[in-house]
């Protein structure tokens, strides 16, 4: 009795078809296939073939020296990101749009959540219901049932409802969804994605409905920061009571694989969620922590069940052969750079205290056989004080690897004002999986991609590029006030100003000098000629 009704719901329309479809002459079903066209079904033969042929395509993260070899895997894209440094472990296509299918729903739960209470009323109108078909994922919600923002949530993340996300969708957009897509293409914006492109709020398929591994990760990585979005993507099943709004009781598990009791059951899994259609295939965003790493891994365009294969398999690869590095623990080994009147060691006066701080709390992530002192260093201005007054990117074979805020201490903190205005950065956006505020390093990496003078994802440009390649391994100390270059600069422009005046002075002497002596011998000679002149 519990699930009757559910059932009733979800086989009463296919069951109507059907009585209507078998009372046809055979003839009469012949002429609607010929008419509307039997759509082309592709043979899992060919979904094998194409699968086999990915298997083999590069992937970039590969071509890095020394970096771990990572698996072979039959999706066309695929990224492993460390969520807290925005290092990127694993590349395989992760530029190239592709469609997303119900992976977009994270989207649309984080724009949701961000904007409304758990308890908000969320109500289905005809269109939310409607605009999917019943061969799409749904849960058989009827126009004008009420549910909670909680369980509409439950419902879209858990159990992937596509018209449970419309009504998320219109009532987040005050009853306009095309007003909600522009959110979701703002939000998609301002969290840094430049191939990301949104058309509806559950993924249902559409040529301009399009994002990439890359953009994918970076929107997960703010959807796992919540703990409580996080829970909901790993539940196995999702249960609704009647109420006098929604009057069916029913329970539904999840599809997703990775969760608790599944077959590819994910120990250390903070979070998951699925995706299928025909023209986008398998798609999975997932999230896992262990060993202080926190790992976010999308698949895309996979078949069945090879999706939750590849994910483990690349949380694996991730876990085995990373490690996380706390920079603070070798400072002594951090690399600084010398701009100007700052550099390394102590200053004039015998002081080792630093006058520029390094975040304490700043991590890398390195292969686990790589050494400290292998890691390169890339140093510019943060033109956002709260963001410290300068960034400190490392990397490893020019490869970001970590990122680090430099803070001027309070007393000295005015002194670094002019060294701000002279270079500009970005001030990108913060989030882990642990809900930590982290700074975010750039995910285009120089040893990744195969154009190696490709931009970064905001258009900055790498320091090869501007032909800076990055110093390595060079202070004992920290980074200070260069005070004894700048009293040598100071001492060096009063003894210029002084010898000019000395110069001048003796400029100005010698010609008073030859005026004088030209005045005494003009003197001179009119006294000679007035005696010859009283002579005679």
């Amino acid at each position: 009795m519990q699930v009757k009704k559910q059932r009733d719901k979800q086989i009463k329309y296919k069951g109507r078809i059907l009585r209507h479809v078998s009372k046809m002459p055979v003839f009469m079903l012949a002429i609607l296939l010929v008419f509307f066209g039997m759509p082309r079904v592709v043979s899992a033969d060919e979904m094998s073939d194409a699968r086999a042929a990915r298997m083999n395509e590069v992937v970039q993260s590969n071509t890095i020296p020394d970096w771990p070899q990572g698996p072979q895997i039959g999706a066309e894209g695929a990224i492993l990101m460390e969520a807290r440094t925005g290092a990127i472990l694993y590349a395989k296509n992760i530029d190239e749009r592709l469609y997303p299918a119900s992976t977009t729903k994270i989207m649309t739960g984080l724009l949701a959540y961000e904007n409304c209470k758990l308890d908000e009323k969320v109500e289905f109108s005809y269109d939310a219901v409607h605009d999917v078909s019943r061969g799409d994922s749904n849960i058989g919600m009827d126009a004008g049932e009420i549910i909670p923002m909680n369980k509409a949530l439950e419902g879209m993340m858990i159990l992937s409802a596509n018209e449970v996300a419309n009504a998320i969708a219109e009532h987040v957009g005050k009853g306009d969804r095309e007003a909600f897509v522009k959110m979701m293409n703002d939000k998609a914006a301002e969290i840094g994605c430049v191939n990301t492109h949104f058309t509806n709020p559950n993924g249902l398929h559409d040529e301009q409905h399009y994002t990439t591994c890359r953009d994918l990760a970076l929107i997960a990585k703010y959807y796992f920061g919540y703990d409580y979005l996080a829970s909901l993507s790993r539940e196995p099943s999702c249960e609704f009571v009647a109420t006098s709004t929604q009057p069916d009781s029913f329970k539904l598990n999840t599809k997703n694989m990775l969760v608790k009791g599944k077959k590819y059951e994910y120990d250390a899994l903070v979070g998951s969620k699925t995706g299928f259609t025909s023209e986008a295939r398998q798609t999975l965003v997932s999230a896992a922590k262990k060993d202080g790493l926190e790992l976010i891994c999308v698949i895309m365009k996979e078949e069945t069940p090879y999706q939750f294969e590849d994910t483990v398999a690349l949380f694996n690869y991730g876990f085995e052969n990373f490690k996380k590095v706390n920079i603070s623990d070798h400072m002594e080994e951090s690399n600084m750079l010398s701009t100007g009147f700052f550099s390394v060691g102590q200053d004039v006066f015998g002081s080792n205290k630093s006058i520029l701080t390094l975040d304490p709390t700043a991590v890398v992530i390195l292969p686990k056989n790589a050494d400290f002192s292998e890691v390169q260093y890339d140093l510019s201005a943060n033109s956002n004080a709260a963001g410290g007054v300068a960034r400190v990117l490392y990397l490893y074979h020019s490869n970001p690897v970590g990122v680090a805020a430099l803070n001027m201490t309070a007393e000295n903190a005015s002194l670094f004002d002019e060294f701000k205005k002279k270079v500009e950065m970005k001030n990108p956006h913060t989030h882990s999986v642990s809900g930590e505020k982290t700074e975010e390093l750039s995910l285009t990496t120089v040893g990744v991609m195969e154009n190696t003078e490709a931009e970064s994802e905001t258009g900055e440009e790498s320091s090869e590029d501007e032909g800076k390649k990055p110093v390595t391994n060079r202070n004992k100390n920290g980074i200070f006030i260069n005070v004894k270059n700048a009293l040598i600069g100071l001492g060096t422009l009063v003894a210029l100003s002084v010898l000019v005046i000395i110069t001048r002075s003796v400029i100005s002497q010698y010609q008073f000098s030859r005026k004088r002596k030209s005045a005494m011998n003009r003197h001179r000679k009119r006294k000679g000629r007035r005696d010859d002149y009283i002579d005679e």
